[in-house]
């Protein structure tokens, strides 16, 4: 990920990052409405003018609460904004939030930090039990609790009291902590979507909240402003490697959030799309291959229904068909049984001929086709055996 360390911010880095990519039109809130440069491609474009002077107002209020040694947490529950939440929150060592949150982590905090607190004498007991001692139900009970709580509370170790501060990715999806935020007059700072209300956030930064560029510079930017508060210099974050699910993500992104392309414009949008940007295998050209119907022919029965098959599309390759391996004999079709003769067994010489060599569609009933040895009189002679047989049996 690259550092804002030492950068002059503008619109042309918050374009490069994707941060004006709006939610589609169908999806917005028309409180954002104010925010919102224009509409491209059924896709709300957000004014990054509005976005620059909104965050520059933010981060001046982050550097506030931290000269006044306050903290400032940072929330992200999403896939995308999890890594780099945590990683900007533990580079300017802030709390942080970035699996479920728990109702009551604000308005409840007495009654949870109990809970804190057990958790850093787990952690303790851990790291202190001998590795040949990790064995039996009473470790792995210990082991299984120790994660739960990690999961809840491993960015909330060193939050002693409420904080002065909430920097939230997506207020939308994190509506239940700006809510007690909101109760506790803490003052909420987010990365504000155009589906989400702006009303209840109390400083707004406009953009995208689920491309993970626009999250990362956001985020690094809210972290330096911490740093300026502290009198500190910023320093980069530790480059560590990304969970695969969040590298799989930023694949994603780069085929998806290109600006606006010629698929997109046209209409080459998808219905699970949030952005409304054409889909990565669609606008590449990408065809998917046609399912080959022989792949669902099972059993011996099934490879019969094939053969038939086959003998309808290639009437000349009869003789092929009947000789395929792997078909029992008495279960083998012929052009006659594909051509609709019941029976599924083999035809008579006369009959046989005749459809091979094709049938005569204009021909009266009871004649026999152009180019047959057959007559009339031998069908109907040959009805008569038919009966004789069955008289006889």
């Amino acid at each position: 990920m690259q550092s804002t360390v030492g950068q002059d911010i503008g619109v042309r880095e918050l374009l490069e990052a994707g941060v004006h990519f709006g939610h589609q039109a169908k999806r917005w809130n028309p409180k954002m409405k104010k925010y919102i440069f224009a509409q491209r491609a059924g896709v709300h474009i957000i004014d990054l003018d509005q976005t620059l002077t909104l965050l520059d107002r933010s981060r001046k209020f982050i550097r506030g609460v931290a000269e006044a040694g306050r903290e400032v947490l940072f929330v992200g529950t999403k896939k995308q904004a999890q890594f780099t939440v945590a990683e900007q929150a533990v580079r300017s060592g802030q709390p942080y939030v970035v699996e479920r949150y728990i109702g009551g982590m604000l308005t409840n905090f007495q009654t949870i930090q109990p809970r804190i607190q057990h958790f850093k004498t787990l952690v303790q007991t851990v790291e202190e039990t001998p590795e040949e001692e990790r064995t039996g139900r009473e470790w792995f009970a210990l082991y299984r609790e120790f994660q739960k709580l990690r999961r809840n509370f491993a960015g909330l170790t060193e939050m002693e009291r409420l904080p002065g501060a909430v920097f939230v990715i997506d207020p939308k999806r994190e509506e239940l902590l700006v809510k007690e935020a909101n109760r506790l007059k803490i003052p909420v700072v987010a990365l504000t979507d155009t589906n989400c209300d702006p009303d209840v956030v109390d400083y707004v930064i406009p953009g995208n909240d689920d491309a993970i560029r626009a999250i990362n510079l956001i985020s690094q930017l809210i972290a330096d402003a911490i740093f300026e508060g502290l009198g500190e210099e910023p320093t980069p974050a530790v480059d560590r490697p990304m969970p695969p699910a969040v590298e799989e993500a930023m694949v994603a992104e780069e085929l998806a959030t290109e600006p606006l392309s010629e698929a997109a414009t046209e209409g080459g949008v998808s219905e699970n799309n949030t952005h409304g940007l054409a889909d990565p295998v669609e606008s590449a050209g990408e065809i998917a291959p046609e399912e080959d119907p022989t792949t669902s022919y099972r059993g011996a029965e099934n490879r019969q229904e094939r053969a038939r098959d086959r003998a309808v599309d290639a009437p000349a390759a009869d003789a092929t068909t009947a000789d395929e391996p792997g078909v029992p004999e008495a279960g083998r079709a012929s052009s006659g049984d594909a051509e609709g003769v019941p029976g599924g067994g083999q035809l008579r010489p006369g009959e046989e001929t005749a459809l091979r060599e094709g049938t005569d569609e204009d021909a009266p009933v009871g004649e026999a086709p152009e180019g047959s040895d057959a007559t009339p009189a031998d069908a109907d002679g040959d009805e008569e055996r038919d009966n004789e047989r069955v008289g006889e049996n």
